[in-house]
């Protein structure tokens, strides 16, 4: 068996400790330390009392929060903006409506005036060529041609037929009225490639009035009255 050694120790403080519990304890906190926790609570109870009563209120719609300031700027530039546009928009217009009020009726007149002019030009352009081109139709003398003594004179047609078949008109015959007979002597022509040779014809007998007849029986027909 082992034997037991005695070891002494030098005797110290912890060899009587004392009597009761024995513990670490903290030393005073300051008198803002221990109010703070109160002071958050009170705080946070105002506020929320404040808030509930503005629900119940309605005052709250009244309380102006950062970014309610926000929206009532970019409100405020917007309606700005808007109102510029509006009076850049009323500018334009009564600037248009002023230079409609300095318009010179003169100028507009005289534009007016030489818009039918050129009109009447273009009109007059359009007959020429209507003239020029049955001026170069060549004359068809064998065309059958009837000429009708509306007058009072005997034997009117067969003269003026005559006439006729001495420039070459190979077809001529003289007949009386039948029906209606118009108020001048007139000579008219059916067909548009039969117009030279009407006017031939009128030239001849010296009538000035040619007109297209569709209608008649004859290709062309000279109307003699008075």
């Amino acid at each position: 068996m082992a034997h037991k050694q005695n070891v002494s120790f030098t005797p110290d403080a912890f060899d009587n400790p004392p009597e009761g519990p024995v513990g670490v304890h903290r030393g005073n906190r300051a008198w803002y330390a221990v109010l703070l926790p109160y002071v958050v609570v009170i705080a946070v109870a105002v506020i929320l009392g404040v808030f509930a009563w503005a629900i119940m209120s309605g005052e709250i719609n009244n309380i102006r929060l950062p970014w309610s300031a926000n929206q009532s700027i970019t409100a405020k530039s917007s309606n700005v903006k808007s109102g510029k546009i509006d009076e850049h928009k009323s500018k334009s217009d009564n600037a248009n409506d002023d230079s409609d009020e300095d318009r010179d009726p003169v100028k507009e007149d005289k534009s007016n005036k030489t818009d039918k002019n050129d009109n009447s030009s273009k009109d007059s352009k359009d007959n020429n060529a209507s003239d020029s081109k049955a001026s170069e139709q060549p004359i068809n003398k064998t065309v059958p041609v009837r000429v009708v003594n509306a007058t009072k004179i005997q034997g009117h047609a067969a003269q003026e037929a005559a006439k006729l078949k001495q420039a070459g008109y190979a077809s001529v015959e003289a007949a009386n009225p039948s029906g209606n007979v118009p108020a001048d002597s007139v000579v008219w022509y059916k067909g548009d490639e039969n117009r030279s040779a009407a006017e031939d014809i009128a030239k001849t007998l010296g009538i000035s009035n040619v007109e297209p007849a569709n209608q008649i029986a004859t290709t062309i027909v000279v109307v003699l009255c008075k």
